[in-house]
């Protein structure tokens, strides 16, 4: 992996919470701030970079719901970059550097990564970090740092030494917990006494870094991002397949030298400041969420789930035990079986750690990015939480997923005795 040189910048004392302060600019670009501790290498340091800058040209957005009038804000800077380092963990399944947004049960000392439930009889001791956001049930339980970096990539485990949730010992793989702040982001002493805490407490600085952002490029160069944002509206709406290159985003996916595949980050990103989602399907004939969709998608999800650009519904056939389309437009579209959901559900479940308490919670749902036809990025507003999740579903599941969460909308009693019960209720985090 091949990265430029950046420039090199000072380690001031650590801010005493609040937004970012002024910032005396060194550049005309995106600095980044290392504050309390340096970063372990330089290549970390050009890694994080590289993904903060292009997290730095999406705006702030609003997740359009209209079944009970909700709207979430969500700033894409922050979930942009927890999404780019998701795709790189996922595809090194998860032997990766870099964890975006690891869960720590504040309740152990010191506090322990929370790992994945569903993959405990695969993979042991040795299965990776949850992906889940609301591991536990409650309110102070966990706290979800921004990045954390580990020593040893093969080693999942991303914490300090100590046994797991099941009395597994792990030795210290932790090298550094960083917190990323973008402009007018909150730092608050309560965090950051907790994030301590994970690294290991007073004597462990060293261990933390908190990254302030900074955009010091010129106005105009600001200003190009809106123009840039216009550009690639433009260029979906036209149907071009292939969006200028330098706006590919930086994900390093390991690819064969002689088929290189581009990802593309969907095109909704750039839109401007309302944002339809791909759980109602098409309202008043009208389907807005699958219209954000870049071409490619479309035609990804075209069959296994058409029926997000139609009106209707689905209706469950007690005799056949399946779901059909009802569409109001005579649309044929494929029926779903229980026991094709419940295979679908256990391979998400495989996936995202997801339980049926957060699926039922599920009030948004949107395409981030599909990655070399292996796995999609997608974004969930969770409504317990008023949370936007990034989760990693394999790209053949995506269509069924987006099903699962329809029929948790419309038909939760019927979908969860088919799936099944028993997770604990979610509580705000």
């Amino acid at each position: 992996m091949e990265m430029p040189d950046l420039p090199d910048t000072p380690t001031p004392d650590i801010p005493d919470g609040g937004t970012n302060p002024p910032w005396d600019c060194t550049t005309t670009g995106v600095e980044m701030v290392e504050k309390q501790s340096r970063l372990p290498t330089t290549e970390n340091r050009q890694y994080l970079h590289i993904k903060v800058e292009y997290a730095m040209r999406f705006p702030q957005l609003s997740a359009q719901i209209r079944r009970e009038g909700k709207t979430y804000q969500m700033s894409l800077k922050q979930t942009m970059m927890s999404g780019l380092i998701r795709v790189d963990e996922i595809a090194r399944n998860y032997c990766w550097y870099y964890k975006a947004e690891v869960p720590f049960d504040m309740r152990t000392t010191p506090p322990r990564p929370f790992l994945s439930s569903t993959l405990l009889k695969k993979d042991g001791p040795g299965r990776r970090h949850t992906t889940n956001p609301f591991p536990v049930p409650g309110r102070g339980i966990y706290r979800r740092p921004d990045i954390i970096i580990v020593k040893n990539k093969q080693d999942r485990w991303p914490g300090l030494a100590g046994p797991d949730t099941e009395g597994s010992m792990h030795g210290d793989n932790l090298a550094r917990l960083v917190e990323v702040k973008f402009p007018g982001d909150d730092f608050g002493e309560g965090q950051y006494g907790d994030y301590m805490k994970i690294v290991g407490g007073i004597g462990h600085e060293d261990r933390m870094t908190i990254l302030e952002i900074h955009d010091c490029r010129p106005e105009e160069h600001q200003w190009a991002d809106q123009v840039v944002n216009a550009t690639l509206k433009a260029w979906q709406s036209s149907g071009a397949k292939y969006w200028p290159l330098a706006l590919f985003p930086p994900i390093f996916i390991p690819r064969p030298p002689s088929r290189p595949v581009a990802a593309r980050i969907e095109p909704w990103t750039y839109a401007g400041h309302v944002v339809a989602d791909l759980s109602e399907g098409a309202v008043r004939g009208v389907a807005e969420g699958w219209n954000a969709l870049s071409k490619e998608t479309q035609q990804v999800l075209n069959s296994a789930a058409s029926w997000l650009n139609d009106s209707g519904e689905w209706v469950y056939r007690q005799g056949s035990e399946a779901w059909v389309w009802a569409s109001k437009t005579g649309k044929a579209v494929k029926s779903w079986t229980n026991a094709q959901i419940k295979a679908a559900w256990a391979e998400i479940q495989h996936a995202t750690d997801m339980t049926l308490d957060m699926l039922r919670q599920v009030d948004w749902v949107q395409v981030l990015t599909n990655v070399a036809k292996t796995v999609g990025v997608i974004l969930v507003a969770v409504g317990i939480g008023v949370l936007v999740v990034t989760l990693g579903i394999p790209e053949a599941i995506i269509g069924a997923f987006l099903l699962i969460v329809r029929l948790a909308i419309s038909a939760w009693g019927t979908l969860a005795a088919i799936l099944g019960t028993g997770t604990a209720a979610l509580a705000a985090g």
